[in-house]
């Protein structure tokens, strides 16, 4: 197996990337045609209404808007591409969350959209009406006092730079809840569709989602702008030389104009919408499953089958493809279930079989190994929350140089019981029990994918491969079944999360969901070996602790038959 494998990454990372930001530059047009219905209303007309929002979305005085929206589109794309990840780092404390994101990739993200962002509010204030298309306008009253010679005097369109610089605010809105709402981790669905019906699921709720989140969000703007927007409008006079206009924005009275507020909450969901179209269709697209081959006869493909993609720790998006096909094949494929029966050649040996099933239980234990070490921790914290004292008097007696030692630490603890510092270090919720089952989803496919073949193994397993396994397979569920059991018991564990109704709005809490998935999973495919081989499991090798345990998961009539030691 190669290092890292280039060919995913330049043919189907890249083709997939490439595809779903064709099919956002082709919904712009779209988008734009529901933004003027949205502005433009007359039900009294309704037929005029309906073809001139059309003819205009067509015509060529708004060719350039579209342009510069399909420009925006691809850097965004490019942008969600360039952070997209199955395995994200999850921030212990707030401290570390602060640092997540003041690092340059993040700075650098927020930039682009806040840029992104102004550009996309100007187009969709442009297309709203003519009066947000410049920055600049001519005085009131300034032509009646100008001679044949004179210039008119130029004010500050201050109404077009309130729309503009909303959508620099909710750009870096978005850019924040980008990374602290975990939107960069590629999420699977329990269920594989067809992308057509995907996207068609979550667009309407994506307008929802984008309108609910610029409501919740602009009264922060105004109150902003109420507080620094006098500081800008100084600045951009001066900097463009112009006068300042005579209605006053950032005035009470200014920010209670209704046509205004519609304008920048319209503008602002048009955004989100532009935004969020390009991360969707990036994320519909690469979670799809990809057929990958089961064995190759071609050298040059031998690092493109499915038991280098289950062991594939350079690019972990591969790991968890091969791993969701895997469990789709054990499920649904009997042809390529016999491929992984089958004995390679030349030497006759369960090469594709012993690969994928070692794979799938080093997930396994991987877990099992996490949730031990949790729960030692667990207890030896308890332990030092009531110190040693012949551990504190040792130190006391101890002279030279661990006297300063003792000194920085006290200091240090010191430091932590301040209440900023005590607020910055302080855990977050739930972030010790995300960074444990962080790779839920590859657990479950994996156990999926097992039981599936052993359960088919019982009749397809024509070589016997699948039996010099079924000891080890069994213990290792058996023992990720009682372990998920005690952490779950646990008052420490946590408690399962509400999912909020809004697509991206508020921080995903599928993957903390999936968590509570896992001890079903592992009940079901112990049930699935089980129902399948019957009373023959007492055949296979196993401690009698192990063979009590299996006997709860056998049907009342063959239960008799397991012995307890």
């Amino acid at each position: 197996m190669s290092s890292k494998p280039h060919w995913f990454m330049q043919e189907v990372f890249l083709f997939r990337t490439i595809a779903s930001q064709l099919w956002a530059v082709l919904l712009v047009p779209a988008g734009v045609y529901s933004l003027l219905l949205t502005t433009q209303v007359d039900l009294l007309h309704p037929w005029r209404w309906i073809i001139g929002c059309l003819l205009a979305a067509l015509s060529p005085y708004n060719w350039g808007y579209l342009v510069l929206l399909w420009g925006m589109v691809v850097v965004t794309g490019a942008s969600h591409a360039r952070h997209l990840t199955v395995s994200p780092t999850i921030p212990q404390t707030r401290l570390a969350r602060l640092v997540q994101v003041l690092s340059p990739s993040c700075l650098m993200h927020a930039g682009t959209h806040v840029t992104m962002a102004m550009v996309m509010s100007y187009c969709a204030a442009t297309l709203i009406g003519p009066q947000f298309s410049s920055l600049s306008l001519p005085c009131q009253g300034s032509d009646q006092n100008l001679g044949e010679n004179d210039r008119p005097h130029h004010c500050l369109n201050e109404k077009s730079v309130f729309v503009v610089f909303s959508g620099s605010f909710l750009g870096l809105c978005y850019s924040l809840q980008y990374f602290m709402y975990g939107r960069d981790q590629l999420k699977f669905p329990v269920i594989q569709q067809a992308k057509f019906f995907r996207v068609r699921t979550l667009l309407p709720q994506l307008v929802m989602d984008s309108a609910y989140r610029v409501i919740r969000l602009v009264p922060w703007y105004y109150l902003g702008y109420y507080i620094l927007g006098h500081g800008i409008k100084t600045w951009l006079c001066a900097l463009l030389q112009l006068q300042p206009s005579a209605m006053d924005v950032g005035s009470l009275r200014g920010l209670l104009d209704l046509r205004l507020l519609w304008q920048t909450v319209v503008g602002g969901t048009f955004t989100f919408c532009v935004l969020d179209i390009s991360w969707v269709l990036l994320h519909i697209f690469h979670a799809q499953a990809f057929k990958f081959e089961v064995m190759s006869s071609l050298a040059d493909q031998s690092d493109r089958t499915l038991p280098d993609a289950v062991q594939c720790r350079d690019v972990p998006l591969v790991q968890y493809l091969g791993f969701l096909d895997l469990a789709l094949l054990a499920q649904f494929s009997p042809q390529r279930r016999q491929q992984i029966f089958s004995l390679s050649q030349p030497g006759g040996h369960p090469y594709v079989w012993n690969t994928i099933s070692t794979s799938s239980l080093a997930v396994l234990d991987s877990l099992n190994n996490r949730l031990a070490s949790c729960r030692q921790n667990i207890g030896v914290t308890g332990q030092r929350l009531s110190p040693d004292p012949t551990r504190v008097q040792g130190s006391q007696k101890d002279g030279g140089g661990r006297q300063p030692t003792g000194k920085m630490e006290m200091v240090i603890q010191g430091l932590r019981k301040t209440p900023v510092l005590a607020y910055f270090l302080q855990q977050l919720p739930e972030a010790a029990s995300a960074e444990l089952f962080k790779d839920a989803q590859l657990v479950v496919w994996a156990l999926e994918g097992l039981s599936h073949l052993v359960a088919a193994s019982y009749t397809e397993d024509t070589y016997g491969v699948v039996q010099k396994s079924l000891a080890d397979i069994l213990t290792a569920l058996l023992g990720l079944h009682e372990a998920l059991d005690r952490h779950f018991k646990m008052p420490l564990a946590g408690s399962r999360p509400s999912q909020h109704p809004r697509l991206s709005g508020q921080r995903d809490v599928s993957g903390q969901n999936l968590r509570f998935s896992l001890l079903p999973a592992v009940t079901t495919a112990l049930n699935r070996v089980v129902s399948v081989f019957g009373k023959h499991v007492e055949s296979i090798p196993l401690s009698s602790e192990h063979k009590q345990k299996l006997r709860l998961f056998l049907p009342l009539k063959d239960a008799p038959g397991i012995p307890t030691s």
